[in-house]
């Protein structure tokens, strides 16, 4: 009962406006009167890394809706014609990411919650833009690019060079150790990459193999590709990127 419920609250923009009113968490991170900008993914999607790299490249401070992960946090920045980037992720990375970092039982709740997430999104066609993990992670740059050629505004753009790369994970690994309450950086937390989480991952794996999650795994994997192709991002192939 209390997971549907959920589901419904963080996919509508009035009880998005609500919680706003009522939790401090909203009022930090939602859209308000000044927000510039919305930033919003299913969690491990490079939210951190997406947000901290555009906060950085920006001459002063701007107001940047972000990190609750939250679909009517879409919905009403498209809404409100608000610059609202979207990142997405290969589903079977991301879900397994998301349950080593919550822990959870089953990977069957994060796939339905990778598909909750995505299906309205891909109902908004242009009236966002949309990144993949793969290119926010190699060239953030070319995302604002992207960014500010749809809906017109002018955000700079961030200079994806080594240094400064180095320096937006640096800042990650003191957030998580600030939110972890101490010295450690949690590797299966810290929003950077981690050889921890990708061993992780292949113990995790088995769980995809179950009927269940096969099932939700094709049907996130379709989307996936059908929001990619909507807005003409093309990854590199495997094969192509192995061959050279």
């Amino acid at each position: 009962m209390w997971h549907s419920l959920r589901r419904w609250i963080r996919s509508s923009p009035a009880c998005l406006i609500a919680l706003r009113r009522l939790l401090r968490r909203y009022r930090q991170l939602g859209i308000g009167p000044d927000t510039r900008l919305v930033i919003e993914g299913y969690p491990r999607c490079a939210n951190s890394f997406a947000t901290l790299a555009v906060i950085r490249a920006q001459p002063k401070l701007i107001e940047v809706a972000h990190h609750l992960h939250s679909v009517a946090q879409v919905r009403l920045g498209a809404r409100r014609g608000i610059p609202t980037l979207v990142l997405i992720r290969e589903p079977r990375d991301a879900v397994l990411s998301l349950t080593i970092r919550k822990e959870l039982p089953s990977v069957v709740w994060a796939l339905e919650e990778y598909l909750d997430f995505y299906l309205p999104v891909a109902a908004l066609a242009d009236g966002v833009v949309v990144a993949d993990f793969t290119e926010t992670t190699a060239d953030m740059g070319a995302v604002i690019r992207r960014l500010n050629d749809r809906f017109g505004t002018n955000f700079a753009e961030f200079d994806h060079n080594e240094e400064n790369v180095a320096a937006v994970y640096a800042e990650l690994e003191q957030i998580e150790q600030r939110d972890a309450g101490g010295d450690v950086v949690r590797e299966t937390h810290v929003a950077r990459p981690s050889a921890a989480r990708r061993s992780a991952k292949d113990d995790l794996a088995s769980q995809l193999e179950s009927q269940p999650a096969q099932r939700l795994l094709a049907e996130a994997q379709t989307l996936y590709e059908m929001i990619l192709q909507q807005h003409g991002i093309r990854l590199p192939d495997p094969q192509e990127a192995t061959a050279h």
